[in-house]
């Protein structure tokens, strides 16, 4: 018997900058800042905790540039190696028919020399054997644009050490 495989996505970066300060930014990162959207996923607008998203168990509701949401939970946080969450819930008629949940998980290595190496994994669990199909050949296509856009944006903060929420640091 063969078990039907949920889809998922990896993406990975190279960041020029010490792990601690690589986990402790995007651990509780704006997720406004970072899901712009496309032409498939909305855009975050919003989220109902903004503060704080730190300990395994937190919950919080996204809000997306379409008027739905859905509910993120925090599963697991290791710091500074990794994190990770779910979504599910989702408001969206098209969502709410194609997925049960999105599954999150970032991984972060310290290379030395001030270099991290960050895996961000996204899993989709569909709502049944139709559902897969389409997250598989259409809609991971589109999250894995958005995870490449979220980590570019990343990048930029940490190495330019311009961050998001208005702080700077300086490069050892």
């Amino acid at each position: 018997m063969t078990t039907q495989q949920n889809p998922e996505i990896t993406v990975v970066v190279i960041i020029d900058s010490p792990i601690d300060q690589a986990f402790n930014y995007i651990a509780p990162v704006n997720l406004v800042h970072i899901f712009r959207g496309n032409a498939i996923i909305p855009a975050i607008i919003d989220t109902s905790v903004k503060q704080g998203w730190n300990k395994a168990g937190l919950r919080r509701t996204v809000y997306f540039a379409d008027g739905s949401t859905s509910q993120e939970s925090l599963l697991t946080i290791n710091a500074p190696m990794s994190f990770s969450y779910k979504n599910e819930h989702f408001t969206s008629k098209v969502l709410s028919a194609l997925l049960k949940r999105l599954e999150g998980a970032w991984l972060f290595t310290d290379l030395g020399d001030n270099k991290t190496k960050i895996e961000w994994t996204y899993r989709a669990v569909p709502t049944n054997f139709f559902a897969r199909m389409f997250v598989k050949l259409v809609l991971m296509k589109a999250v894995h644009a958005m995870l490449k856009d979220a980590l570019a944006i990343i990048k930029n903060d940490l190495e330019s050490g311009q961050l998001e929420n208005g702080t700077t640091w300086k490069q050892n």
